[in-house]
């Protein structure tokens, strides 16, 4: 519950003083740490956002934008950066110029891809892309050393990168409502917690590596998973299967 409801206020309660137009904001440009746009047809943003140096929150709902453009990397005191139900199809590389980025908010577009450059994020902490259509992940996610959250349901991923295997801070994965048959053995160098494959694709078979996961509490499937038996019969009051 204490996670739950730091999450909630990284959004909704910063101390930060709010700036809910680009106008307003790039009238100080240098006093704007916190830009709340939402419902409006910005397409993208323009060059001149690149003069809020100081932006520590950026959040964009409901504003149909199809682009992050380079201008985005400019924005190198971001650490929130969410563009959330805003018909986004592309984000451009300057993206892994943030460096202080800690969360990152992509969920419910219409990407298809996600830059290689996503990797070159050493703080980042939260990774939302979840209800896109988005086919594959880069193999570079596996030098987010710091990620200990990825949201990846409701995609098109038909698998996952054996890289997987260097995110030694992974601990919550959610993969469900995809289009993958297997997960690749180096997931049991993870710190997972919680994995969610439920159904992640049909006749999901899961490697046997996971037997090797002491940290492992909660594993999400659906009927048509195939389990390794050393999991259906291990016997850990901290480990449950839990059938969607």
């Amino acid at each position: 519950m204490a996670v739950a409801c730091l999450l909630f206020c990284s959004y909704s309660c910063s101390t930060l003083k709010t700036y809910t137009s680009l106008e307003s904001a790039l009238q100080h440009p240098e006093a704007v740490q916190r830009l709340k746009i939402s419902y409006k047809s910005l397409r993208s943003l323009p060059p001149e956002i690149s003069q809020l140096t100081n932006l520590r929150e950026l959040i964009l709902f409901r504003d149909h934008i199809d682009t992050l453009p380079a201008a985005i990397g400019k924005l190198t005191s971001l650490e929130l950066l969410a563009v959330s139900s805003c018909r986004l199809r592309y984000v451009d590389p300057a993206i892994g110029d943030l460096k202080k980025l800690r969360y990152l908010h992509l969920q419910n577009n219409q990407l298809t891809e996600i830059p290689s450059t996503i990797g070159n994020l050493p703080v980042l902490w939260e990774l939302k892309l979840y209800n896109n259509y988005i086919d594959s992940i880069p193999p570079s996610i596996g030098k987010l050393q710091s990620l200990e959250y990825l949201y990846l349901s409701g995609n098109n991923l038909r698998f996952f990168p054996s890289t997987i295997g260097n995110m030694t801070a992974l601990r919550f994965l959610y993969l469900s409502r995809n289009d993958m048959y297997s997960l690749p053995k180096e997931i049991e160098n993870t710190p997972l917690v919680d994995l969610d494959v439920a159904h992640a694709g049909a006749l999901m078979k899961l490697p046997e590596s996971l037997c090797n996961m002491r940290t492992l509490e909660t594993l999400t499937v659906d009927p048509t998973v195939v389990i390794p038996a050393c999991l259906e019969s291990r016997i850990n009051p901290h480990f449950r299967i839990v059938v969607q």
